[in-house]
């Protein structure tokens, strides 16, 4: 049976402070939650008085309401619909009493009829960053985050994509007049990669090209991401920031292989000695390149 003590539902004492109060929170919610629980009617009620009770001791104006509730001796699980001014309730029930009236008359002031209670209403959501390792976006796992104090683990999907946002249900704030907590939202940050980069679920990468290779044609060396080094084919006359592609050699993701594309970046030499400015000079002499001399 529910306990209509908010503080020995959450296991605080009465002088808890609101740090303590939502640390409790947290912990329950996490070790109830329906996700964890499910077809299981008792976890799912104690999910629920778990959040009731936090909706009021969380709230710094409707807990001092309950305290004075309480120590007038009367409390009730329907508390966090009570959102007024104490004094002014207290000042009529003097008056009443004087008059013969009692607690019925308060309770009934704080409560009101069943049929006049608020709706339940979901809690809100809670938004937080998420930044993960290239190599963890690529093969999804599980990555920790603290969200308030509470140290929660997020399960990544593999081949996330960087922006992608991830619903954990249940973990925002408390709901009201017993609706659902609301859901924990987190962004996914992917980190850069010193080599590799992603679209979709292709991989890109650079290959330095001289002059020479791209002029007459080579074979360079490609790192890929988890299939070692590759030789890539340059053809003669290939020309800066041509992409090629490596067919089935990016990376596993679900249940298949993306590509790889290569781009060339062409790397000219710096700093020639005389002899080499000679050969480059009769070189384009003979290959018929215009090219005007800096002095």
């Amino acid at each position: 049976m529910a306990s209509n003590d908010f503080y020995k539902v959450l296991g605080v004492a009465e002088n808890a402070s609101e740090s303590d109060i939502k640390k409790a929170y947290r912990e329950l919610a996490k070790k109830y939650h329906p996700d964890k629980h499910k077809g299981d009617p008792q976890a799912e009620n104690r999910f629920k008085e778990i959040s009731e009770a936090y909706a009021v001791l969380g709230d710094p104006k409707k807990r001092a309401q309950y305290d004075q509730m309480r120590r007038l001796g009367g409390y009730d699980s329907n508390f966090q619909n009570v959102d007024f001014d104490l004094r002014d309730i207290f000042g009529g029930f003097r008056q009443r009493r004087s008059a013969g009236g009692g607690f019925s008359d308060l309770f009934s002031d704080f409560f009101g009829s069943a049929g006049h209670s608020r709706p339940a209403q979901k809690g809100e959501d809670i938004s937080a960053d998420l930044t993960i390792a290239f190599d963890l976006a690529v093969s999804g796992g599980k990555q920790m985050i603290t969200i308030n104090g509470q140290r929660l683990s997020v399960t990544i999907p593999q081949g996330v994509e960087d922006g992608k946002k991830i619903r954990l249900r249940g973990l925002g704030q408390p709901g009201t007049a017993r609706g659902a907590a609301g859901d924990l939202i987190i962004t996914i940050h992917v980190a850069p990669h010193p080599i590799f980069r992603r679209k979709g679920a292709d991989i890109y990468s650079t290959a330095a090209v001289n002059i020479v290779q791209a002029s007459l044609g080579a074979k360079v060396p490609v790192q890929t991401y988890d299939r070692g080094n590759v030789n890539l084919k340059i053809p003669a006359g290939t020309q800066h920031g041509k992409v090629f592609k490596l067919a089935g050699m990016g990376i596993k993701c679900n249940g298949r292989r993306s590509d790889h594309y290569v781009e060339v970046e062409l790397i000219v030499p710096k700093n020639l000695n005389a002899r080499a400015q000679k050969a480059l000079e009769q070189f384009a002499q003979a290959a018929g390149i215009e090219y005007g001399r800096v002095e």
